[in-house]
């Protein structure tokens, strides 16, 4: 199976901690919780992450807010909000005692078309994608700013080690879920990388020190970013 391409690609972040073993969590977050939206219309699939060893990168702010599960659409997600939501509420859907709240949560729209390299087109899966967040916020129009992106920056990018996609994103207009903390950002660069993060942070960084890769005045320092790594295979919607 090839691994899945979007129309028009909307992204749901839940970011949670625990206090069971991590065993415990896992088993009902994958048997359970992922199960119970996955026939949700326009869910394309599933993934769960946590924060990579990798280092940071030289001058920006690394966050970490937990595991980190991402649902991602086509189209809307507000069908997804409201099945989660009714779910909720109708206490078809029950978050165990060992959850800690709140959660931090964010739906998320592209704001760009995605950019993918010849390894994305021959991968069967995205079982071992890793993810690097760069969250980041501007000056001036966001036309420059896009422009700059598009045309400039990502572009440097994706000729780094493992490569597979990236798109930009900004959060959804879509209410928030009930009892959720929705961290602001700001606008976010997405780039997912096949397996390990070292040869993908060597070469940005190089770009960077090198002067190769040169970032804009227009743009507001520090940046916030995070590495993060698999610890789920992706789950695929059965719809």
């Amino acid at each position: 199976m090839a691994a899945p391409t979007f129309d028009s690609r909307s992204l749901f972040f839940a970011w949670s901690t625990y206090s069971t073993d991590y065993d415990t969590y896992a088993k009902w977050y994958d048997d359970e919780h992922i199960p119970q939206v996955m026939d949700v219309p326009g869910m394309v699939g599933a993934q769960r992450f946590l924060l990579a060893d990798t280092k940071p990168l030289p001058g920006v702010r690394a966050l970490d807010f937990g595991h980190l599960a991402i649902y991602e659409m086509e189209g809307s997600a507000q069908p997804f909000r409201e099945e989660v939501k009714r779910k909720l509420i109708s206490g078809e859907m029950v978050l165990p005692d060992f959850m800690n709240r709140p959660f931090q949560a964010l739906f998320l729209d592209a704001v760009s078309e995605p950019f993918h390299t010849e390894r994305f087109a021959a991968a069967e899966n995205l079982d071992d994608r890793h993810l690097f967040f760069a969250w980041s916020r501007h000056t001036g129009d966001d036309a420059t700013f896009a422009k700059w992106y598009d045309e400039e920056h990502i572009p440097q990018i994706m000729s780094a080690p493992g490569m597979l996609r990236a798109q930009r994103f900004e959060m959804s207009g879509l209410k928030p879920l009930p009892g959720v903390e929705t961290p602001d950002l700001g606008h976010l660069a997405i780039y997912e990388i096949a397996g390990d993060l070292e040869g993908f942070r060597a070469e940005v960084k190089r770009q960077l020190i090198s002067g190769e890769m040169a970032l804009p005045d227009f743009m507001i320092p520090p940046f916030t970013a995070m590495f993060l790594k698999p610890v789920s295979p992706f789950f695929p919607a059965e719809n």
